[in-house]
């Protein structure tokens, strides 16, 4: 009777041992392989890169580069920016979540955002004017207008100002996107209330403020709080309608009729 010796299935088992090294080394090899590939994928995925919140921003707070990442995008939205650099140190006037494209209605530069405190001067571009109209619960939207909002204006006011016979009552949006620079010393509510701020100060040409402070003596103004989806860009350059400070001309009744149509049915 033949005896197997014991070692005569040892190089059998030390080749499957190789495959089955073999095997595992392409796995991981490709896997290695695949891994380095993701940037290069991403990078081809179709859209144009623009500046995104990569963390959650609070509204009035100064963005920091590190807030911010690019992502792709298509369609690009509106007023979008293509580099962190060009939103750095601005100011948030909302909230924005992290992945939202952060645009520049959502914006404003860092100095809108302080107190008075904070800076020297106001705000202005050029061929503009600060003007201040008072606020309250009722005619302030309740308080909830602050700074870096936008605000349309409506003014009641009788056609007998125009020579109406006999004179109605007619309502009219005067004014629209009027940005807010300032909020005016809050006054204080009743117990538990939030407080009121008494006074806006708003940015506008200079010939609009002949018609606003007209319109402030002869009617009756009411604020409405625009949605910020709506706000247009701050504006950084005079406006070709009224370039200069010097544009204003003065107005009357006639100019008033004329601009709105109080006397218009």
């Amino acid at each position: 009777m033949s005896i197997t010796s014991p070692t005569a299935g040892r190089p059998r088992r030390g080749r499957l041992y190789i495959v089955i090294g073999a095997v595992l080394a392409v796995i991981a090899f490709g896997t290695a392989a695949l891994l380095a590939s993701l940037p290069l994928i991403q990078g081809n995925t179709a859209g144009t890169k623009i500046v995104v919140a990569k963390n959650g921003i609070a509204a009035r707070t100064v963005i920091l580069a590190s807030d911010l990442e690019l992502k792709s995008y298509s369609p690009v939205p509106p007023q979008a920016y293509f580099s962190i650099t060009d939103l750095a140190g601005k100011g948030a006037r909302v909230d924005i979540p992290p992945g939202y494209p952060v645009t520049a209605n959502l914006v404003a530069a860092s100095g809108d955002l302080l107190s008075n405190s904070d800076v020297a001067f106001l705000p202005i571009p050029s061929g503009y004017v600060a003007v201040t109209v008072p606020a309250g619960e009722q005619l302030g939207v309740g308080g909830y207008v602050q700074v870096g909002d936008r605000i349309t204006m409506l003014a009641t006011i009788n056609t007998s100002e125009f020579g109406g016979s006999p004179g109605v009552p007619v309502v009219r949006t005067v004014f629209r996107d009027l940005d807010v620079i300032r909020v005016g010393p809050a006054t204080a509510g009743t117990t538990g209330a939030a407080a009121v701020t008494s006074s806006l100060t708003l940015l506008m040409t200079s010939c609009d403020s002949e018609f606003l402070f007209w319109l402030l003596n002869n009617s009756t103004m009411k604020y409405t709080l625009e949605s910020f989806n709506d706000y247009a860009a701050t504006p950084s350059q005079p406006d070709p309608s009224c370039p200069k400070l010097t544009s204003a001309a003065g107005v009357g009744p006639k100019e008033v009729d004329a601009r709105w149509h109080f006397t218009t049915p």
